[in-house]
C-alpha cells in the first residue's frame, strides 16, 4: 500500500513541477509552514496537559481520583493491582478530557503493571477496548485543532463526539463482557 501511495505522490509531484513549477513550490512551502505551526500548537497543548497530570500525580490527587473510580474499574476490569488501577484511572480521565495522545504513557504503565500479575488478560483486553473507544466529554484536541484552523464554531463537535464515543465504548464493553470471561480466582494485589 505504501508503494502505491509513493508512486502516486511521485507522479503527482512530477506532473505539478513540470506543468506549473511556481505553484508547486509555493504550495509545498505553504503546506510545510502550516504543518509546522499546527504541530507547535499541539505540542504546547500536550505539554500543558502532561504537566497537569504530573502535578496530579505528585500532589496525590490522582490517588484520590483512582479511589473514586475504583468501583467502576472493578466492575469493568475485575480485580487489578492498585498501581495499575491508578494509572488506568488517569488514562481514562485523560481520555474523557479528549487528550488521547497524552494518555499513552499512563496506558503503557498500566499495561506493564497488569502484565506483572497472572490472570489479568481480561483486564488488559477490557482496558485496550476502553482506551481505543475512549468516551470523550470534552474533545480538547479536536477543539484546539478547529480553533487553530479558525473554525467559526469549533464547539459544534462536542455533542456528536459525546454520542459517538459513548456508543462505541458501550458496544465495546458489552462485546468484551460477552466474549471474554473474567477469572473468578481469588487474587491479592498490592
Amino acid at each position: 500500500m505504501n508503494a502505491i501511495f509513493g508512486i502516486i505522490l511521485t507522479i503527482s509531484l512530477g506532473l505539478i513541477c513540470f506543468l506549473s513549477p511556481d505553484k508547486a513550490l509555493s504550495a509545498m512551502l505553504a503546506g510545510g509552514e502550516k504543518a509546522l505551526y499546527l504541530s507547535l500548537k499541539m505540542v504546547v497543548i500536550y505539554a500543558v496537559w502532561m504537566g497537569v497530570f504530573a502535578l496530579m500525580e505528585k500532589s496525590g490527587i490522582s490517588n484520590k481520583f483512582a479511589k473514586l473510580l475504583k468501583p467502576i474499574n472493578k466492575f469493568l476490569f475485575g480485580r487489578v493491582p492498585n498501581k495499575a488501577n491508578d494509572f488506568m484511572s488517569l488514562n481514562i480521565s485523560a481520555n474523557v478530557l479528549g487528550m488521547s495522545g497524552a494518555t499513552t504513557p499512563m496506558g503503557i504503565k498500566s499495561i506493564e503493571e497488569l502484565e506483572k500479575h497472572p490472570d489479568t488478560e481480561y483486564a488488559i483486553a477490557m482496558f485496550f477496548v476502553i482506551n481505543a473507544t475512549s468516551v470523550q466529554l470534552i474533545p480538547s484536541s479536536v477543539l484546539a485543532l478547529r480553533t487553530s484552523l479558525n473554525s467559526s464554531s469549533p464547539a459544534d463537535i462536542i455533542l456528536p463526539t459525546i454520542l459517538a464515543t459513548s456508543l462505541s465504548t458501550i458496544i465495546g464493553v458489552l462485546l468484551v463482557k460477552i466474549f471474554l470471561k473474567k477469572r473468578k480466582k481469588k487474587c491479592q494485589f498490592t
